[in-house]
């Protein structure tokens, strides 16, 4: 549990740092340095599981590759630079929800009625945060448009992720899936990242190296690790906490200030999305009982 508890502050503070980098450049190009650092990390094994990968593999993993590490983190970091980190967190909280609701309409597992419950909370939430708007640092629309796309774009290809590292492996999905993501980075920053100049300095270097050792080689090694001792259920509890460390982290070291709408909203997603996820498990205790 420790392993994943730190992966998940780790990921809490990728917004934060992505701030600083944006000190110093865009961020399409932040997010290809990033890709690159973790890919030069995770390159001794990605050689040593690449050469025994079947060949029918290497599609599918390109492709999740792309959609995990390039439009999910793209769509969520460009999106940061028009809103919050506080907001932007609270809408990467959403997740657990879209889950059950993509597997709803499209996997054909049927989300219950509390689902449904929690979920129009959750957006009535969002609905205040953004309402709220004002405060240092601001909530945007398009922002949280943004990063909300990045999130269906995550939970969508979930279920074929789990199912591919199910077939060679967490390690081997792991380390050639990040190994990869640069080079299918790389046409996309080209062709719209708004500029490819740096513009050197200490924070935003640090929040870049931060960014790819952090949280991208070691969070994912750590959640990787724990999920071999920790249940699925109690993993998805902790992944409903990450707004939370979000939001302080936003607030205690970019200093950004919320409104009190805001809060209400951030608060009301927050807690219908940890509803949705302990929900099942206090139903099924019920009915033993």
């Amino acid at each position: 549990m420790l392993y994943q508890i730190i992966a998940l502050l780790l990921w809490s503070s990728a917004f934060i740092a992505a701030k600083y980098a944006y000190t110093m450049t865009d961020p399409l190009l932040m997010l290809l340095c990033r890709l690159l650092l973790a890919a030069i990390l995770v390159l001794p094994a990605a050689l040593r599981f690449g050469r025994g990968l079947e060949k029918r593999h290497w599609r599918p993993l390109l492709w999740l590759s792309f959609c995990n590490y390039v439009v999910v983190l793209a769509l969520q970091f460009v999106g940061l630079k028009y809103t919050s980190a506080a907001s932007a967190s609270t809408i990467v909280g959403l997740e657990p929800l879209l889950m059950v609701f993509i597997g709803h309409f499209f996997f054909h597992d049927r989300a219950r009625w509390y689902h449904w419950l929690c979920g129009l909370a959750a957006f009535v939430g969002v609905a205040l945060l953004i309402g709220g708007g004002g405060g240092e640092g601001g909530v945007s629309l398009l922002g949280c448009l943004l990063v909300f796309g990045g999130g269906i774009v995550f939970c969508a290809t979930m279920r074929p992720t789990q199912r591919m590292v199910a077939q060679i492996g967490a390690p081997a999905f792991t380390s050639l899936s990040m190994a990869v993501a640069p080079l299918l980075c790389l046409p996309v920053s080209l062709a719209f990242a708004d500029s490819l100049h740096i513009n050197w300095n200490l924070p935003g270097t640090l929040g870049l190296l931060y960014l790819g050792v952090c949280c991208s080689w070691l969070s994912y090694t750590l959640w990787n690790k724990g999920m071999s001792s920790v249940p699925a259920n109690f993993s998805g509890m902790l992944t409903a906490s990450e707004p939370v460390f979000g939001t302080l982290l936003a607030v205690l070291v970019l200093g950004e200030r919320v409104s009190a709408l805001s809060w209400l909203g951030i608060a009301l997603v927050i807690a219908a999305t940890a509803v949705a996820v302990v929900a099942p498990k206090l139903l099924e205790k019920r009915q033993a009982a």
